[in-house]
């Protein structure tokens, strides 16, 4: 029988011999021998513990990181798998539901239509929330961002609005008429939009009174009943008041004709002098040429300053707005023109009118689809990334360091006022921020050579991301906007009248943009 030192041949620990001195004794031995080793293995233990804590709460938060972070590549793949899985249903169902609704026409005839539109409005509606979703979650210029959020929500509105039309088409008119009221309030937005770019109402109003004082005269009939604007403040408050004027009276348009089409009194379609709607469409037609005429004319005023020193790429935004509110627009006239000619007629139960309307409405959920993605790419939110910001401020320091101008601009108008009036003072985070992004007072200080040079705006960035809750509520109510209706209900010149009353011969800044910040 083998034996193992120390157990018996029952598995059990085996008797130590008496002569030979246990564990426990050899280690009172060395402990009563070596006092000072001892203590010093115990202090050692001490100051270890602590260390050893600090490095398993950082362990447990890498361990937390790598966690979210794995959590978050798995959510994006997820994400990409869910695109894949809709553009295949997509490929499969379009097809397939259409020819179930063709060999079935007696059921319904418009099946076809409103299924197949259905899957174009679903791929819309999953691309621009996703849009959406990622400038939410990345609110760093909460002042500029949240215009692009209004501007991105046309898309699916116009897709989920015309689709609904189209199953609904009894009730259209009430459907259509929500569209167009936002059409209004998107186009008012695109406006707040550029101001915020070029640095907000008083940098842009300053930056209009060195423009030649052509881009303020008016060309064909419009000049014998608009007057001239003078550049500065008159320039962009009739701007303003003429997109706003556009957003009231499309307004007053949509509760009009909520109340008179349930008594027969509205006649959609029908140029019947008897009957409120070819009143209501000349009108609506001259307020909303009107506004976009302001819009055009802001955008060719200022498209300079858009795209240099900082790229913004204003054509590519400009021709998203323009696009989906004209395109969409021109494309009715010419069905309802080929209707009146006799080319579209009635088709089964549908009339001619309705049949006009439904081709409308399908095209729209189509077009959306293209310009949703569209909106992806020019209303990206990776423009507004802190990264992004730093990339375009270290290119227009090489260039003007190249052209010899720096980055000398005119302070008043784009320069951080708190740095230049109290340069000594600490900073915080958030200024040291800006001046990262966009250059500060020292900068400035030491490159103004050059006093006409331009100089880019300073934009509000936050450090960290806005919540998505406070990101979402910042975006839903234009503050700005009513404010401006009721500052401007007067006039322009009751505006600038009280504007130089009060002493600065500046807009009144009390309504700044950042009032409905969160």
């Amino acid at each position: 029988m083998n034996f193992v030192p120390g157990h018996n041949s029952n598995g059990g620990r085996h008797q130590e011999d008496h002569d030979s001195p246990s564990l426990g004794a050899l280690h009172g031995y060395i402990r009563s021998s070596f006092p000072n080793t001892a203590a010093t293995e115990e202090e050692e233990n001490d100051g270890k513990e602590p260390f050893l804590w600090n490095e398993r709460m950082s362990s447990g938060r890498s361990m937390t990181q790598q966690g979210l972070m794995v959590a978050s590549s798995l959510m994006k793949r997820l994400g990409h798998l869910l695109a894949v899985v809709v553009a295949c249903g997509v490929v499969v169902t379009v097809p397939v539901l259409t020819i179930q609704a063709l060999e079935n026409p007696k059921v319904r005839t418009d099946y076809a239509a409103f299924y197949s539109a259905g899957a174009f409005v679903l791929v819309t509606v999953l691309l621009s929330t996703r849009e959406i979703y990622r400038h939410l979650t990345h609110w760093y210029m909460p002042d500029v961002q949240k215009y692009c959020v209004r501007i991105i929500w046309m898309v699916p509105v116009y897709a989920i609005q015309s689709w609904l039309s189209l199953r609904f088409h009894n009730a259209r008119i009430y459907i259509d008429t929500f569209r167009d009221l936002y059409e209004a309030f998107v186009i008012q937005s695109f406006v707040y939009y550029l101001i915020e770019l070029l640095g907000g109402e008083e940098a842009l109003v300053g930056m209009l009174q060195s423009k030649d004082a052509h881009y303020g005269q008016h060309h064909g009939p419009l000049k014998y009943f608009v007057k001239e604007w003078e550049m500065g403040m008159e320039f962009l408050l009739q701007c303003k008041r003429g997109v706003l004027q556009y957003v009231v009276m499309k307004t007053m348009a949509t509760l009009l004709t909520a109340l008179l089409e349930p008594i027969g009194w509205y006649g959609e379609g029908h140029f019947n002098m008897h009957m409120a709607y070819p009143y209501v469409a000349f009108i609506m037609n001259l307020s909303v040429m009107y506004a976009l005429y302001c819009l055009v004319i802001l955008f060719h005023a200022t498209s300079e300053e858009l795209r240099h020193p900082v790229n913004w790429h204003p054509l590519g935004k400009f021709l998203c707005i323009k696009g989906v509110v004209f395109f969409t627009w021109w494309q009715g006239v010419v069905l309802f023109f080929l209707k009146a000619n006799g080319i579209i007629g009635d088709v089964g139960n549908w009339h001619a009118d309705e049949v006009a309307h439904g081709l409308q409405d399908y095209l729209v959920c189509v077009e959306m689809f293209f310009f949703a993605i569209a909106h992806m790419y020019t209303y990206t939110y990776e423009e507004y990334l802190p990264s992004a910001t730093m990339k375009r401020s270290e290119s227009h320091r090489y260039l003007s360091q190249e052209g010899g101008g720096g980055w000398a601009g005119n302070s008043f108008l784009f320069g951080s006022q708190q740095q230049q009036q109290q340069p000594q003072q600490p900073q915080s985070s958030h200024d040291r921020l800006d001046q990262s992004l966009f250059g500060g007072a020292d900068q400035h200080d030491e490159e103004d050579d050059d006093d006409d040079a331009y100089r880019p705006p300073v934009i509000r960035t936050l450090q960290a991301p806005m919540g998505f809750r406070d990101a979402f509520w910042s975006s839903t109510v234009p503050n700005e906007a009513l404010n401006d209706i009721r500052r401007l209900r007067n006039g322009v010149s009751d505006e600038i009248i009280n504007s130089q009353s009060s002493g600065s011969g500046m807009i009144h800044m009390g309504n700044m943009q950042h009032a409905e910040s969160i």
